[in-house]
């Protein structure tokens, strides 16, 4: 992967592991809040710019879908915390289904609204912790990239859970502790991982003791970027929780040491990311 191969270098430059390359300073420095408030930030207005989906990474996740959700008469899907919508109308032209997203910020959702339709999409503001909708009523609960926005996760895999219908899907798909993305080797994101990211373990205990069994853990390396350049640019939007919660200067920093990697980095190679992808199943 790209960021394994720039190690060496960001070593060399320090005289220290990577991840602690003239960080650890700082990373006492970050702001670390319970709750990102995307409505007092200007991210979802560059939101789909800076993270929107490349075709391959579009036709990635519609494989892992079919592969392991049936869609034997599924009729209804929950895009929970679907921010503007970027993985709704995948759902909905995909699964061949309504959805129905839900976000608590109303910036994300105005977004999501203003997006001509393909699908079969209605956008509601709502908490993940008490979703507006009734038990039974869904046969895909799908959460991208929002696990660790959750103040209480259990609560969450509980109201998954009572929309679901019997054998419904739950779907998660997030950064872990674990994985690796590019970001974490040029910026002090370790206090905001170590606090912010759930572990690996951590989603499968609580899905566990929601009433859900586990169909299938993978992780995915999916294309953030078609080349360096233009992963720079997408960085420097700032439309990241995690980058959008440090100073200034821990960020201007970071952003120096990207556009500048070394000769680590082939600057024409796709730039990947790894994200950990859950399918449980609801019984009982």
């Amino acid at each position: 992967m790209l960021v394994r191969a720039v190690e060496a270098k960001l070593t060399q430059r320090a005289g220290a592991p990577c991840g602690s390359i003239a960080l650890s300073a700082s990373e006492t420095l970050i702001r670390i809040t319970s709750v990102m408030d995307y409505d007092k930030t200007e991210i979802p207005t560059t939101y789909d710019k800076a993270r929107a989906l490349a075709p391959e990474t579009r036709r990635l996740w519609q494989d892992l879908l079919s592969v392991h959700i049936s869609r034997a008469e599924m009729s209804l899907v929950i895009d929970l915390g679907c921010g503007t919508g970027r993985f709704s109308e995948l759902l909905a032209t995909h699964l061949g289904v309504q959805v129905i997203g839900i976000d608590p910020s109303e910036k994300m959702l105005g977004q999501a609204r203003g997006k001509p339709a393909d699908g079969n999409v209605v956008y509601l503001q709502g908490s993940a912790e008490g979703l507006p909708l009734r038990d039974g009523c869904a046969d895909l609960v799908f959460m991208s990239m929002v696990y660790h926005h959750f103040c209480d996760p259990s609560a969450v895999a509980k109201e998954c859970h009572r929309v679901l219908c019997r054998d419904g899907y739950a779907c998660v798909r997030n950064g872990t502790r674990e994985s690796d993305f590019p970001h974490r080797h040029f910026f002090p994101l370790r206090a905001l991982i170590d606090s912010d990211l759930p572990s690996r373990r951590d989603i499968e205990a609580v899905f566990g003791a929601s009433g859900f069994t586990p169909v299938v853990h993978e992780v995915v390396t999916q294309v953030t970027a078609p080349n360096w350049p233009t992963f720079v640019q997408k960085s420097a939007l700032r439309a990241d929780s995690f980058l959008a919660r440090l100073s200034n200067d821990d960020f201007h920093r970071g952003m120096a040491a990207l556009r500048d990697p070394g000769d680590a980095i082939d600057q024409n190679d796709a730039v990947t990311e790894e994200i950990d992808w859950f399918v449980f199943t609801r019984h009982g």
